[in-house]
């Protein structure tokens, strides 16, 4: 089977997130950096994950950001459904039925059919989660300077939110994007871009930049980057045992905040 989430890695199981569980807006989200009570003045960052919600390797991303000085919240919006890890953590070279796991692990993925998945949480059920979502940080932290980034499946709904929501926007190998996703865009936005993506249209860094010329609102910043030899969700769940996609995670990890730095530079942090 074939889709946007197959390429990446999984993260280590090992390691331990060093934030919390709440419901925001009715929504179960991961929050980093200690209660959004006690943080009320500082930069909101939403990170909108991947196919595979909650998984370790978008909690990390979650915890780096918090190190920062951003209040990090990623929303379950697959309310408890996400693609399975198993996906990341399978040899491509051997069918199921040869992966060196528990029997109740092979079935998940036979089990598993994308097309089911993606109707159980279509883009118009997910962007009512995220407008509940921003209704109750608009509404509890109002002064709040809210950021988002997006990956993936994220990366759509990141744009949808920087109409009117978000401060600054990015987001990095975003799928299923089309060109009314950027209609009256507000947000200064950056995207990167996996130069070696083959799970999106060929002509999606085109069409990118023409819909940002055509849709976005008048005089507002954009700039899109493609990322060498890397393939897609290399931003989110690289391979780091491979030293340039290590790299590579950690310069858009670092556009990421020079982005956000640029077009907030009246935050609060520690």
């Amino acid at each position: 089977m074939s889709n946007c989430c197959q390429a990446g890695k999984a993260a280590p199981d090992s390691y331990i997130p060093r934030g919390q569980y709440a419901i925001l807006g009715g929504v179960i989200c991961y929050v980093s950096d200690g209660e959004l009570d006690s943080h009320a003045g500082k930069g909101v960052l939403l990170l909108l994950p991947d196919g595979f919600g909650l998984a370790k390797h978008n909690l990390i991303l979650a915890d780096t950001f918090a190190k920062e000085g951003w209040q990090v919240i990623i929303p379950d919006y697959f309310e408890g459904d996400p693609l399975p890890i198993q996906f990341l953590k399978q040899d491509h070279s051997l069918s199921i039925d040869e992966q060196p796991w528990p029997e109740e692990e092979k079935q998940i993925l036979r089990d598993l059919d994308f097309s089911s998945w993606l109707q159980r949480h279509d883009h118009a059920k997910v962007s009512a989660l995220l407008n509940n979502l921003a209704s109750h940080i608009k509404g509890h932290y109002p002064n709040a300077t809210v950021v988002g980034v997006g990956y993936c499946f994220g990366g759509k709904h990141v744009l949808r939110l920087s109409k009117d929501m978000l401060a600054a926007a990015a987001c990095f190998h975003p799928s299923f994007v089309e060109a009314e996703d950027m209609d009256g865009i507000q947000a200064p936005l950056y995207i990167g871009l996996a130069e070696k993506d083959d799970m999106v249209p060929a002509s999606l860094p085109e069409d990118l930049c023409h819909w940002a010329n055509s849709r976005m609102g008048p005089n507002v910043p954009f700039k899109i980057e493609s990322f060498p030899q890397m393939g897609h969700g290399f931003a989110a769940r690289p391979d780091t045992d491979d030293g340039n996609v290590r790299a590579q995670y950690q310069t858009a990890f670092i556009r990421t905040l020079e982005h956000f730095n640029e077009f907030t530079p009246g935050r609060k942090t520690h």
